[in-house]
């Protein structure tokens, strides 16, 4: 590839926050004659060596993975802690994506239960909440775009709704 190709076709993980960016890493590799067999741009995140940064909403904690500042897309592993949830009902401005890799996370209105293994999505705009952790849950939460339209009252901490 190119340099120019290389330039305008991958992503610069520097243009993203969260954890991912900080550990980029680029590599040339070349055969034995130093021709260039291919340029790789990886990165791997161990999501155990990441702290768990506490949000404004007591029981909340994330390990942010990546977000791309310009669209409000980002992806993070949520620990909800058990007792904690989401207080009230709300929607968000893009949808939401997550996977449950521990506990039972449940939609009180709904009785909607996420356990080890489930996916949900919640279509963009949608009304559900408040939520309830009955088990320390660790879920792994997508947003395709910004995460509210403004920001929750939960929150005090403006940061913590993006």
């Amino acid at each position: 590839m190119s340099e120019k190709e290389w330039a305008d076709n991958v992503s610069d993980p520097a243009a993203y926050s969260g954890a991912a960016p900080d550990r980029s890493r680029e590599q040339l590799v070349t055969d034995g004659q130093g021709d260039v067999l291919g340029r790789f741009r990886e990165v791997l995140l161990r999501t155990d060596d990441l702290e768990w940064v506490d949000k404004t909403l007591a029981g909340l904690s994330q390990r942010l993975l990546w977000r791309d500042d310009a669209t409000g897309a980002s992806i993070a592993l949520v620990r909800f802690r058990k007792g904690a949830g989401i207080p009230s009902r709300h929607s968000h401005a893009s949808n939401q994506f997550m996977f449950c890799l521990t506990g039972r996370y449940t939609y009180l209105p709904t009785g909607l239960t996420l356990t080890r293994g489930s996916f949900y999505w919640n279509p963009k705009g949608s009304v559900h909440g408040p939520t309830l952790a009955e088990e320390e849950s660790v879920l792994l939460e997508t947003y395709d775009g910004p995460h509210y339209p403004t920001q929750p009252e939960w929150y005090t901490d403006p940061a913590d709704a993006r």
